[in-house]
Order: structure tokens, then sequence, then C-alpha cells
């Protein structure tokens, strides 16, 4: 698969840093060939301290490829990881492989800003 972007387009992974957790926001389409800008980001939230807060609202594919990544990152922070607004086919995906009972699913970033150490949304 192929992704190109336009200047009207945001880049694939932008950080931010909002009451004292990291907000990785994700954008577009994102399997093996286009996912090594988000695993960068990862690899260097995974060395500091804070909550890391992923917003999916604006990823419209997402494959194996992500879900390995995501479940990496859940296994290395803990409840410090925290899934945020996944869009319909992030969703989707997280659904049919029974994974929202293991990652930390919010609503919306706020939700998961708010959040302190919790449980999988599935679990209670």
């Amino acid at each position: 698969m192929y992704v190109t972007q336009s200047a009207d387009q945001r880049p694939p992974v932008v950080a931010r840093r909002d009451r004292g957790a990291l907000i990785l926001i994700l954008s577009g389409e994102f399997d093996l060939d286009t996912i090594a800008p988000v695993t960068a980001a990862f690899d260097q939230a995974m060395t500091g301290p804070e909550a890391v807060v992923v917003d999916l609202a604006e990823v419209s594919f997402a494959d194996s490829t992500m879900v390995n990544l995501l479940l990496q990152a859940h296994r290395a922070l803990g409840t410090r990881f925290r899934l945020a607004a996944p869009s319909p086919p992030v969703r989707r995906l997280i659904d049919l492989l029974g994974l929202d009972g293991v990652l930390h699913l919010h609503a919306s970033v706020d939700d998961a800003l708010a959040a302190g150490p919790s449980t999988p949304s599935g679990s209670g």
C-alpha cells in the first residue's frame, strides 16, 4: 500500500504534551509499509516516565502491524498507555480481535488524560 502526503494533509504522527502526558495523534493508513513513523514515536515515548495517550480518531486504516505495535506498547507501558477515540475502522479491528478487554480504550483524549491507572475497558 502506498501513502502519499499532500501539503494539506497531517503528518502521520504529531506529538504534543498536555496535563503531564505525551499525546501522539495518528492520522492516515498504517500497515507494514507505513508504520515506521509510529514505531519511532512509540520507541521514543517508551523512554519517558509520563502517560502516553494515542489519539486514533484520524486513522483510516490499520492492520495487524498496527495491532502488534499497540500490544507491544501496552506491554511496555501498562496503565500509562492509553488509546483514545478509536476511529470506526480501528474500533472494528480491536473488537474483532477481542482486544477491547486488553487495551486501555477511552472515548476521547480528555477521557484518557483524566484516567489514572485503570483497568482495560472490557474488564469493568
